[in-house]
């Protein structure tokens, strides 16, 4: 690969040049990015619970994006597109609502469970200890 002027002068120089970030592929061509396995062992999360968070943040990342919409057409004075992306961004926000609290309720039960198996490790050390001292 030839190098340009400017990086054999770089080079000389001690600086560095910068560096550019690769493009992503888009389009026809472009591979969709790895389904997740049924036990979703890259993340150690049920894929439910993985679905729900990308829901959560979907929908947050989405509202946020509304909000730029309606302040775009505010601006161009289009009532109508305002008023429509202001519907958009409710229903993102309703759509993260819910998400939170299904998502809440499951960690909550997750935390309840291992509670649960925490208090049957401790009977069982308990019953292991009576055990040794008979």
């Amino acid at each position: 690969m030839a190098r340009t002027q400017n990086q054999a002068e770089n080079t000389k120089s001690g600086r560095q040049a910068p560096k550019v970030a690769p493009k992503l592929a888009t389009g026809a061509g472009a591979k969709a990015p790895p389904k997740a396995s049924p036990d979703n062992a890259e993340t150690g999360e049920a894929n439910d619970l993985y679905g729900v968070v990308s829901v959560l943040y979907h929908a947050l990342q989405g509202a946020e994006t509304y909000g730029k919409y309606v302040e775009d057409a505010r601006k161009s004075g289009d009532s109508e597109l305002k008023e429509f992306f202001r519907e958009c961004q409710s229903e993102e926000r309703a759509r993260a609502d819910r998400a939170k609290s299904l998502l809440g309720s499951r960690i909550e039960a997750d935390a309840d469970e291992a509670d649960e198996d925490e208090d049957d490790e401790d009977d069982d050390e308990d019953e292991d200890e009576d055990d040794e001292e008979t």
